[in-house]
């Protein structure tokens, strides 16, 4: 019970810090992307570390947690090479970001279907949650030459969705057998 408490614990605390990166990024769009590059890092490779732990809690439902073991190796490798590389990765930052969204509202998509099969209610909120947070981040992927401010701010929006998102799921199928 510990260990899910405190996978979900993290789990949030992650998602509302990339929520406020998003605040950042919408509000200060003109920021160094240096900065940005390397506060990103640490974030990627603290939430991968998240997700791996989460991985290995004993969750009830077993929905959220499901794809963190490849995506938590991955979140967290991604973090470690734009904290050595932040000057490189700073000049694809907003793609980088863009592509880690879209691939968190992919697995947000079927943790709501399967939120569904476990007939939680609000599996529609993940679900809609995941189509927008997918969206903007396919719009900051596509248009990667847009107006450097535009871009910045669609990609904070994306952000903060997949970090409202991610709350979401953690609230709605993160659970524990209760003693």
């Amino acid at each position: 019970m510990k260990r899910v408490w405190i996978a979900k614990s993290s789990y949030i605390l992650m998602s509302v810090v990339i929520f406020l990166v998003g605040c950042v990024f919408l509000i200060w769009p003109g920021i160094s992307l240096t900065v940005l590059a390397r506060v990103m890092g640490a974030i990627l490779l603290l939430s991968g570390i998240a997700k791996l732990f989460g991985y290995f809690s004993n969750d009830l439902y077993r929905i959220a947690f499901q794809f963190d073991l490849a995506f938590g190796i991955l979140t967290a490798a991604a973090g470690m090479v734009i904290l050595i590389f932040p000057q490189d990765a700073a000049e694809y930052l907003t793609v980088l970001l863009s592509i880690f969204v879209i691939v968190d509202a992919l697995i947000t998509v079927q943790n709501s279907i399967e939120a569904r099969r476990f007939g939680i209610r609000e599996w529609w909120l993940l679900l809609l949650g995941s189509i927008a947070a997918g969206v903007l981040g396919v719009a900051a992927l596509v248009w990667p030459n847009a107006a450097n401010l535009l871009l910045m701010r669609i990609t904070g929006v994306a952000l903060m969705l997949d970090g409202i998102q991610n709350i979401a799921v953690a609230l709605l199928t993160i659970s524990h057998r209760r003693h």
